[in-house]
């Protein structure tokens, strides 16, 4: 009782960032960190069909629909995202005081992933 492996995946929450593994409503997803990327590399992998997930501390793995993509690195993202290897993150710097690290994921069954983790 209380291992993370008997909580049903869907429940299951970001303790942590960053991530060091990924799931989904059905559970783990087999899925490797690659490196940190910036906006030009978002945008490339957006066009390619990459899937775009938020990772925020205390709430579960939030994956993006694909039709909402587009809207939400323009709406939400694009103007909070820091800069990728930044030594400090001053949340200042970003509307309402939060912004996303983004991360380049290599997933078996959903090739690249973009993984934003949260931070306010």
């Amino acid at each position: 009782m209380g291992h993370d492996l008997d909580m049903d995946a869907s429940q299951r929450i970001v303790t942590q960032t960053p991530l060091t593994e990924l799931w989904d409503n059905s559970g783990l997803v087999s899925a490797r960190r690659i490196e940190p990327i910036g906006e030009a590399e978002i945008v490339r992998l957006l066009r390619d069909g990459s899937v775009l997930v938020v990772a925020d501390v205390g709430l579960p793995l939030c994956w993006i629909a694909a039709d909402d993509r587009f809207a939400f690195w323009k709406n939400e993202v694009k103007r909070r995202l820091a800069e990728p290897n930044a030594d400090r993150i001053d949340l200042r710097d970003y509307p309402a005081n939060y912004c996303y690290a983004a991360s380049m994921w290599s997933c078996a069954s959903l090739g690249t992933v973009i993984v934003l983790e949260k931070h306010h």
